[in-house]
């Protein structure tokens, strides 16, 4: 597999509304990111018709968590929290933690609340997940050894190529914009190029009809 092959994508949540998925992919996205949890008990309210959508229209299928947390008991809890509500869903994608609400926590708290949400998440899906972050936090927040077996979905906007001083070599996801604009969605998208070893290894089997570029 050409860890170089790229797919369009984006990330969606309750924010877009209602998505008319079949003029995303006609609108060239193949692979999709879907906000499913928050915290232990919030549920996205559009989760389920995301999903349900977007595998009618043959998309590859991802979804992503949104970290709470405050201590490495709660992490664990939001870990099985997000599991319980995707571990009956066909996914294309490697689950997400998108962790970007720090508080007043030190660095060392968010460290290991991080990696107890990864290892537990891991743990439950038997699949490696991705760290989301912005790029400032990649090279200062996550740069940690501890995090480099994990796959980088890295936010970085107004670049041609992703800030990669940090840990980690290459990049699997990059959101390159906030604003995207996409047929079958009203206002802002995120974004993102995503390279094929984000999927799942079925995926790498099932998915060989999307069509990926070379660019970059």
């Amino acid at each position: 597999m050409n860890r170089r092959s790229t797919l369009h994508g984006i990330d969606v949540s309750s924010w877009q509304g209602k998505i008319d998925f079949e003029r995303v992919k006609a609108d060239g996205i193949r692979i999709v990111y879907i906000k499913a949890t928050q915290g232990t008990n919030y549920v996205d309210s559009d989760f389920e018709r995301n999903y349900r959508e977007a595998q009618k229209e043959g998309l590859a299928i991802g979804f992503y968590h949104y970290v709470t947390a405050r201590n490495i008991s709660e992490a664990r809890e939001e870990a099985r929290f997000f599991v319980s509500h995707i571990q009956d869903k066909i996914q294309h994608a490697r689950p997400a933690m998108d962790f970007e609400t720090f508080g007043d926590l030190s660095r060392t708290e968010i460290r290991e609340i991080a990696l107890q949400f990864l290892i537990t998440l891991e743990a439950e899906t038997r699949q490696k997940p991705v760290i989301y972050t912005d790029a400032s936090n990649a090279s200062s927040t996550f740069a940690d050894d501890r995090f480099r077996e994990y796959r980088l979905w890295i936010a970085d906007y107004g670049v041609v190529r992703p800030d990669m001083e940090n840990p980690w070599q290459f990049w699997s996801g990059w959101q390159f914009t906030d604003r995207g604009r996409i047929n079958g969605i009203s206002g802002d998208v995120d974004r993102d190029y995503f390279r094929r070893e984000i999927l799942t290894d079925i995926a790498a089997y099932s998915c060989e009809h999307i069509t990926a570029s070379d660019t970059l």
